[in-house]
């Protein structure tokens, strides 16, 4: 199969486990009620959220109720259409079957005629124990943040996170950016952390979560105990991290067993600095527009897999530039614009060329 053709059930694999999520929740609003009946038009989105919410039920991720909900709001009829009746929810006995082109249709017209409804099915009575709350930083800032529980959240430069605490967990979506939580122990309050689908569960911990873009989220555990899972290829991988471990999920590689790392080395930004061992030029370049307010790329996405190791201190973003350039032999042309890397050795494979920046010291 060409690998290319995976790609958008991966997409729609990872979408729909964002959608899961949020449909646990008490104060879903109108709006993405009426998003998500969008997004459930697709009829292969909607086959890839049947299928996880049957994988994450059996599994035990998903509480039974809310697939019911879901699948109940779905197959209101609208009141345009008296002669169809909705059929019986049940819990599923196996993994949901898809629906025919012309049921998807229908089940489509019946979720934007009936949005009210949708949300007097997915939305629990009684008011949640605390309203959702949302933190962001600018360019170049960074914040700390004490939540209402006592847990500690840590916000790196252009970042936001979105948080709602209930009675029985504290949900936390990484919409962008990276954080780092130190979590206020209470077993009975499970706390998650979603980035892009990847769902991060601390069992008593520290630990750092960074999205970087829609390729990729990394997971560095830096105390105690991570629980880590995501969809790909039609089942939900998941694994546990312990300290100085990493986990990193990727559209092309899925979610990836955990890998030794050096923690304190790899959140040295909450102390103002950036220390990477191999790292991909593109993850750098991401970092790097977290603190330039002039936006850098790279004029050949090629130099992306360029290998860069080092040390920068975040302040000093010209210095952290010109490192990069010297080292990995490219030019630097500068505009109100924006900033372009590019090779300065164009007849020469770039990937290839090993790279080892000296930065502001050793790591």
């Amino acid at each position: 199969m060409n690998p290319t053709s995976t790609e958008p059930r991966k997409t729609a694999l990872r979408e729909a486990g964002h959608w899961l999520l949020r449909m646990q929740e008490e104060d879903v609003p109108s709006k993405e009620l009426e998003a998500w009946c969008d997004w459930m038009a697709s009829p292969a989105n909607a086959a890839a959220f049947d299928d996880l919410a049957a994988l994450w039920e059996a599994a035990g991720t998903l509480d039974s109720d809310t697939v019911l909900r879901a699948r109940a709001a779905r197959s209101v009829q609208p009141a345009t259409s008296p002669s169809r009746s909705a059929p019986p929810v049940t819990a599923p006995a196996r993994p949901l079957r898809r629906r025919s082109r012309r049921g998807w249709a229908w089940a489509s017209a019946a979720c934007v005629a009936l949005a009210v409804t949708l949300a007097w099915f997915l939305i629990p009575r009684g008011a949640p124990e605390d309203p959702s709350q949302s933190f962001a930083t600018g360019i170049g800032e960074r914040r700390q943040i004490t939540l209402a529980d006592g847990s500690i959240l840590e916000l790196d430069a252009a970042s936001e996170v979105r948080v709602r605490y209930h009675p029985d967990r504290r949900d936390i979506e990484l919409r962008n950016g990276r954080a780092y939580f130190q979590v206020a122990h209470a077993p009975d309050r499970p706390f998650v952390v979603d980035a892009k689908g990847v769902l991060s569960q601390a069992l008593g911990t520290r630990f750092s979560v960074a999205e970087h873009g829609d390729r990729e989220v990394t997971v560095v555990v830096d105390e105690g105990r991570v629980q880590v899972s995501a969809a790909g290829d039609g089942r939900v991988r998941r694994y546990l991290a312990t300290g100085n471990q990493r986990i990193r999920y990727s559209l092309a590689n899925g979610l990836q067993p955990p890998q030794a790392v050096n923690a304190p080395l790899a959140t040295a930004w909450r102390q103002g600095a950036v220390v990477y061992q191999g790292e991909p030029l593109d993850s750098v370049i991401t970092d790097l527009n977290r603190y330039s307010r002039v936006p850098i790329r790279l004029q050949d996405p090629a130099l992306g897999q360029l290998k860069v190791t080092g040390r920068w201190e975040v302040a000093s973003i010209d210095r952290w530039i010109d490192g990069l350039a010297k080292a990995l032999h490219l030019d630097v042309r500068r505009s109100e614009g924006e900033i372009l890397l590019s090779s300065d050795e164009p007849e020469n494979n770039p990937v290839k060329r090993p790279a080892v920046p000296p930065g502001d010291g050793a790591p």
